[in-house]
């Protein structure tokens, strides 16, 4: 065993890897293959997930040296945050390593979904116009992706519900793009916006679930992504880690605009006294 204090529930788990049941060894699998269950789900939803039972689980999590499975959930959502790229992190903070990915990208994306962001953050950032439409389901993610590229570019929109925002779609064309992110079971404006911007011209890159999204096929680019339940409701964790890492390589190509562009924001920011803490 180490001996020092190690501070990830990974570090923890290779700690004690040799004083581990099978039981044991099964909850910890879990928490490697799907940290979202323990993140954010509830002490019978792991013992379920992992065939187990409840107070098996809480002695896996002081076997780990944590307080019980509620010290353990909130060591593990703290872990989820750190791979998740700040909202509103500075332009230059933005640092590629030696893989070529710009830092702080979530580590549980693969090489190809990388690749596909970054060809998805290609067009993005040479587009005229960009139009993020999401569907109710994904409102946090598309909130999220509108608001940071807008902050980096201008000519970033989120389709609205309304008639007219419907009816915005016939503006875009050949030189926009539009982000779509809808997953099962899909929405019929989101399909409906998604296929007259292809049929005018303008190119789709989809944050969906699989090459059977409807998305998919009116697609130029689309992105599969494995949104799994936390309790009765989809998680969106992978949908955010995917947008974060897309803003943070558009972020990258953008930099000489980027970073005049968001001094110019924090300027108006500290002018209009918009928060309560001034960096």
């Amino acid at each position: 065993m180490t001996s020092r204090a190690p501070s990830s529930v990974e570090d923890r788990i290779a700690a004690v890897a040799d004083e581990l049941t099978p039981t044991d060894r099964r909850i910890a699998q879990l928490i490697i293959d799907d940290p979202t269950t323990p993140a954010f789900g509830t002490l019978a939803d792991v013992a379920r997930r992992a065939g187990t039972s409840g107070p098996s689980v809480v002695r896996f999590a002081t076997k780990l040296g944590f307080d019980g499975y509620t010290d353990l959930q909130s060591r593990i959502r703290a872990s989820l945050a750190q791979r998740l790229i700040p909202a509103h992190r500075p332009i230059d903070r933005i640092r590629t390593d030696r893989d070529g990915i710009p830092s702080g990208q979530p580590v549980f994306l693969t090489e190809a979904e990388r690749d596909t962001l970054s060809i998805m953050a290609r067009s993005v950032a040479a587009a005229r116009q960009v139009l993020v439409v999401c569907a109710e389901t994904s409102a946090a993610p598309g909130l999220i992706l509108a608001t940071n590229l807008g902050l980096l570019r201008p000519g970033v929109s989120r389709l609205s519900i309304s008639a007219a925002g419907q009816a915005s779609v016939i503006d875009l064309g050949p030189g926009d793009v539009a982000v779509a992110i809808d997953f099962p079971r899909y929405e019929r404006s989101v399909v409906a916006a998604t296929t007259n911007l292809a049929a005018n011209g303008c190119p789709v890159l989809a944050l969906t679930d699989g090459p059977l999204s409807p998305l998919a096929a009116v697609a130029e680019r689309w992105l599969g992504l494995d949104v799994r339940p936390v309790g009765p409701f989809d998680s969106v964790v992978t949908v955010v880690a995917a947008v974060e890492a897309l803003v943070a390589d558009v972020a990258e190509r953008l930099r000489p605009s980027a970073g005049p562009r968001l001094d110019r924001i924090e300027a108006a920011w500290l002018e209009a006294d918009v928060f309560l803490e001034q960096p």
